[in-house]
Order: C-alpha cells, then structure tokens, then sequence
C-alpha cells in the first residue's frame, strides 16, 4: 500500500532560529498562565450556578463540624445544615410568597430561618422560622389565624400546638413555625426540644392578651379565639378584632369583640359595619328584646348582631337562628360592662 504522507512531498525542516524559539516559550508561558487562572478561580463559582445547583439539589448536605452558626441552640442529635437566612418586610415574600401579606399586616418586623438535621440520619431535616412580630398581640395574630382543627396543644411558650409534622409557638412578641420534612417520631422529638431551647434562649415578657377571658364562657369552645389583625370580615380597617367559635344547639356561631379609641369610636364602627352589611344586600331586623343600641342584619340565610358596649365594638357573625344570635350577644354585652373602664 502506498505510504499516505510520503516523505517526498514533506517540506524540508528548517533549524529553529532564536526568534522562533522565544516566540514559542511566550506562547508556552501565556498557556500556563491561563490554566493558573482558571485553577484559582474554579471555586469561585457564579452565583445562578449556585441558584441551579441548590434548586436542582433537594437534599440540603450536612456542614461540617462547627461550620455554621445555630439560629437556636441546637440539642444534642441535631446538626446544621444551612446558615441562618434573614427577610425584612422588603424580602419577605421571598421566602413566603402568597403568604407574606397575613404577616406584614399583623405588625411583621424580620424572618430568621435555618434547617437543621438528626445527626444519624441527614436526609430527615428540619427548618426553622422565627418570626419577630413586634408585639405579643401580633404574635398571637399569626399564631391563631393559621391555627388548624386537628391539633395537639403543647405546654411551650404563651401559646403552642403541633399538627401533622408541624410544630407552632408565640412566645412573647416571637412567632416560631418548625416543619419538619416528614412525620416523624424522632423528628417530632426534636421539634419539641428545639421550640424548648428557643424558649429558654429568649428571655420575654410573658403575652398578656386579655381580650381572651372576656368571651362568655358557656359553649365557648377556648381553642378558637382568634386575633385578626387587619381588614376583619372584609371590611377594609376593620382591625384588631378577636372572635370565639360557640357551639349552642342549632349550631355554631361566631362571637367577636374589639377596644377601639373610645365609646364614640365605638358607636361609629357599629354604623359603618351596619351600613356594610347593607350595601351587600343585608336586611335589617326588629330585635325583640334587644341588646341596647344593638342592630340585627339578615344576610345570606344568618344573622349578625352588632352592638357597642364602652369602648367596645362588639356582636354575633353568621349565626344560624336569630333568637340564639340575640342570646349570645346580651350575654357578650353583659360581660364586656363589667370591663374596668369600659363604660368612658
């Protein structure tokens, strides 16, 4: 076979002359000098690489031994995963996006948060949520507005429950979400001690919401009361106004009361709730035997009883009989009278 690059067609070679073999080292030295580059900034990586990268793994890794600060003195068995992430009410929905807005209208200050994992078993991790709500009230806000029905009352903080593999506390003007990524027995040990050593990691003043023990007692299902912090009922500056679930015989109805300036301030939310409940096709009713100054609404097959008391702006929302509403509401109207200060 005849040879493919025979020798006779090959130039001669030429002897390297000085220039060339300066020419060649230049070359050489630019190439090692390129690699050194690319060797220093390799663990240097671009931040979208790291977006996809954390995105596209769902696991988060174990650090290293002391590597990362706890966001709460981490119990024994429990290790970091992740460094503390911190929101402002700028950022906040980019954490909680769909949910930011319950927060920021309750009072929302700053979100801390971490996941931690069982030391033993790294891929069963937990995250941790501290919200600084600013207040004690607005803590209270957060807690019971996203309080579930099935759920395991807890003697942590001023306020706690666990649902499913979830764990909630209000402690002081604190509110703590603990989620863990499964059911767990161990995980829901370790949500407990972590809530635990927040508690005793935050020195606060103990929550005093005294709204609480002015609901009538009888029928009233304790569990229910609930702070809305803003736009109760829909009504655009309707806020700080707490309501309680009762359980009578036709049913369930809501009782709800709310401290605002003073009597007259009072008195003029009742109009302006009377008035809205109108304009969205509510009938008002002739009470027999009403509570003083209250106004009766049908509306959507209840019935609203609304009423100021003092200070106080107060009633029943969506009872299913009349007579049962009026009843609640003269025993709410006789419990709030007997507030100190309440008639001024």
């Amino acid at each position: 076979m005849p040879d493919p690059c025979p020798t006779a067609i090959l130039p001669a070679r030429k002897a390297k002359t000085g220039g060339e073999t300066f020419a060649a080292v230049a070359v050489l030295c630019g190439l090692l000098l390129i690699a050194a580059g690319i060797f220093i900034r390799q663990p240097s990586f671009n931040p979208a690489v790291l977006n996809l990268s954390a995105i596209a793994d769902s696991q988060p890794k174990a650090a290293g031994p002391h590597a990362l600060a706890p966001l709460i003195p981490a119990p024994a068995g429990l290790t970091v995963l992740t460094p503390v992430e911190s929101f402002d009410r700028e950022t906040l929905s980019d954490k909680i996006d769909g949910k930011a807005e319950l927060y920021l209208s309750a009072g929302f200050v700053r979100l801390d948060c971490q996941r931690l994992a069982l030391s033993e078993r790294p891929d069963a991790w937990l995250e941790v949520f501290v919200y600084d709500m600013g207040s004690a009230p607005n803590a209270f806000a957060v807690f019971s507005t996203q309080r579930r029905a099935d759920v395991v009352s807890l003697s942590i903080g001023d306020f706690a429950y666990r649902a499913g593999n979830a764990l909630f506390v209000a402690h002081g003007h604190y509110y703590l979400e603990l989620i863990a990524s499964a059911d767990d027995e161990r995980l829901s040990a370790a949500l407990e001690e972590l809530a635990e050593s927040f508690i005793r990691s935050r020195a606060v003043a103990a929550a005093v919401i005294s709204e609480q023990d002015l609901f009538p007692k009888a029928g009233l299902i304790e569990a229910s009361i609930t702070l809305i912090a803003a736009d109760a009922f829909g009504v655009a500056g309707l806020d700080r106004v707490f309501t309680a679930t009762y359980q009578r015989t036709a049913g369930a109805m809501t009782a709800f009361l709310s401290r605002r300036a003073d009597a007259d301030a009072a008195a003029e939310q009742v109009r302006s709730y009377a008035e809205f409940l109108s304009a969205y096709g509510g009938k008002r009713l002739a009470a027999d035997d009403p509570v003083p100054g209250a106004t009766v609404v049908e509306i959507m097959d209840t019935f609203m009883v609304v009423f100021a008391q003092g200070p106080f702006f107060a009633g029943v929302h969506e009872a299913p009989d009349k007579t049962l509403a009026l009843e609640l509401a003269r025993e709410l109207a006789a419990a709030l009278k007997e507030v100190p200060h309440a008639a001024r």
